[in-house]
């Protein structure tokens, strides 16, 4: 379905394409709310009341950008403000630093890390642990950080989408996803450096 016939539909309310909107778009705001507020029934919330300010504002989508891109605007405004009003600091203030020197401008690393010289089945349980370890290291990075991880990797959107949604500029979020695979590579390292000396 086009997205001009899709808009046209709701704008009719049609209710069989607000459930298929809602229903291929609904997993992806949880998912980015949680990012932002780091609480799912906040999330839930926060996606609930997104899709209310969709509907009420729906005629005023002009269809510049995706309505996919229209409603995550939505909803990253509305976690935003969440998460500020429930005293959770969410910092989406641009950077002065450039990225870090481990990182191409391309986002590669320039030193890749370190990794076991054979498998062993010490080793699969050892990248197991260290898996949950990154899971952790990813629960504990800034708001802003998590939900460019979510955006990027889940969503598999662009650094300009991402910006977009963030109400950040794209230098922004390379900065930011350049802090955020330092600090989870650091935990890599670590795990790895304690894996040699056992």
């Amino acid at each position: 379905m086009a997205a001009l016939e899709l808009h046209v539909r709701l704008m009719n309310g049609d209710k069989a394409a607000f459930t298929k909107v809602f229903g291929t778009l609904n997993p992806s705001l949880v998912r980015v709310a949680m990012s932002i507020t780091g609480n799912r029934a906040t999330a839930e919330e926060v996606a609930q009341e997104t899709w209310l300010s969709v509907i009420e504002k729906l005629d005023t989508f002009k269809g510049d950008a995706p309505l996919r891109h229209w409603i995550l605007r939505i909803l990253s405004n509305k976690a935003r403000t969440r998460a500020t009003r429930d005293a959770k600091t969410t910092t989406l203030a641009p950077m002065d630093a450039g990225p870090p020197d481990q990182f191409t401008d391309a986002g590669d690393w320039t030193v890749p890390p370190s990794l076991w010289d054979e498998i062993t089945p010490e080793r699969i349980l050892s990248g197991r642990q260290s898996l949950s370890l990154v899971q952790e290291a990813i629960k504990r990075l800034p708001d802003t950080q998590q939900a460019i991880l979510t955006l990027l990797q889940h969503e598999e959107m662009s650094e300009a989408e991402c910006a977009e949604i963030l109400g950040i500029t794209p230098v922004n979020v390379r900065v930011q996803l350049h802090r955020a695979r330092e600090k989870i590579r650091q935990v890599l390292d670590d795990e790895i450096k304690t894996q040699k000396n056992v």
